[in-house]
């Protein structure tokens, strides 16, 4: 049952949309990848907004918030009491990115599938209207090229088959290089914009002591390193599709922050 929820409601749709976009783009499989990414991210900028927004908020309760932390700093289960009555009245949602992320993973889960299926030839998902427009057949079949790069290898593939310097492997491990730089870069810019703009006041505090500023800066600075060497991983081990859509991705969420917050990206 679940699996046929899954199918109707994600997998068919995104596969079929995928299929379109690569007949109208030429018969293209990197430029349907490219087009999807562009149409998830559109997708996606209410709740972008929505986090840009509580990103202010938070910037807004800072001093309320260290203020409940003074009043209540022996008293930690209070302390949690109030800060959640200060959430609530503010309307900020402490939890608001995960808004973004669950989107994102869901649809890279489908894709995997959707390249998957292509690269078995597995297209029992397309819709009838789809079949006539693409003049489907049974020996029908997807071209996987773009650029340097078949769409559905990986590097863990090529470099079994060509080895791990070879020539036919070297462009799969550039692809993973450039998308960890990029998500590294994106995730040092996201950081940024998601900083106050206004500075904040540090207080002095005892030897040995961390404030929660600092566990937060430690918190981003692992981040900002343990993401990028996560999508090298991945980008290692799955088809080159998915590293060039993570990629497109990345360079979208710059675009999106240019007009959600024009001033504060310059």
């Amino acid at each position: 049952m679940l699996s046929t929820i899954w199918n109707t409601l994600l997998f068919n749709p995104i596969l079929n949309i995928v299929i379109v976009l690569y007949h109208y783009l030429g018969d293209n499989l990197g430029l349907a990848i490219l087009a999807i990414a562009v149409i998830v991210r559109i997708l996606l900028t209410p709740l972008l907004k929505k986090q840009t927004e509580m990103t202010k908020k938070m910037a807004n309760l800072k001093p309320e918030l260290d203020k409940l932390q003074k009043q209540y700093a022996n008293n930690k289960e209070k302390l949690s009491q109030e800060q959640v009555k200060l959430y609530k009245r503010v309307g900020y949602n402490p939890l608001g990115c995960i808004g973004t992320l669950v989107p994102q993973l869901v649809i890279l889960s489908v894709l995997i599938g959707v390249i998957r299926a292509v690269t078995d030839s597995n297209l029992e998902g397309l819709y009838t209207w789809v079949k006539d427009l693409i003049n489907f057949s049974d020996g029908y079949m997807i071209n996987t090229q773009f650029l340097f790069w078949d769409m559905t290898k990986s590097y863990n593939e090529m470099s079994s088959e060509f080895g791990r310097f070879g020539v036919q492997s070297l462009p799969y491990i550039i692809l993973a290089i450039l998308v960890g730089i990029v998500q590294y870069l994106t995730t040092l810019f996201t950081q940024k914009m998601q900083t106050p703009t206004s500075p904040v006041k540090k207080e002095k505090k005892k030897e040995g002591e961390v404030s929660p500023e600092d566990m937060q800066a430690q918190m981003q600075k692992s981040m900002m390193f343990m993401f990028p060497l996560m999508t090298v991983f991945f980008t290692i081990s799955m088809p080159a599709a998915l590293g060039w859509y993570w990629m497109v991705q990345s360079f979208m969420l710059v675009i999106q922050y240019f007009t959600l917050d024009f001033d504060k990206t310059k």
